[in-house]
């Protein structure tokens, strides 16, 4: 760079690519329609563990390689 000469450069406030609609303010509120309604709601869908799960759901058993791999950290197969 000559003596003298300087980089010039233009600072742009940042703008965000996305945009929200409506306040972030009341976000976390509860609101108490909903939060009364969902206490009613008799049919509410719960939580089921992977035992449960139809068999086509299941996950596969580990086999003897993947279980070696875990355990040296993968680095051995790379």
């Amino acid at each position: 760079m000559a003596s003298g000469a300087k980089a010039q450069y233009q600072w742009h406030r940042h703008v965000p690519l996305i945009r929200f609609t409506g306040s972030r303010k009341t976000l976390w509120e509860a609101k108490p329609a909903q939060t009364a309604a969902a206490a009613g709601n008799a049919s509410a869908v719960e939580a089921i563990n992977f035992w449960e799960l139809p068999a086509r759901y299941r996950p596969l058993p580990i086999t003897e390689a993947e279980i070696e791999a875990i355990e040296s950290g993968g680095a051995s197969l790379v």
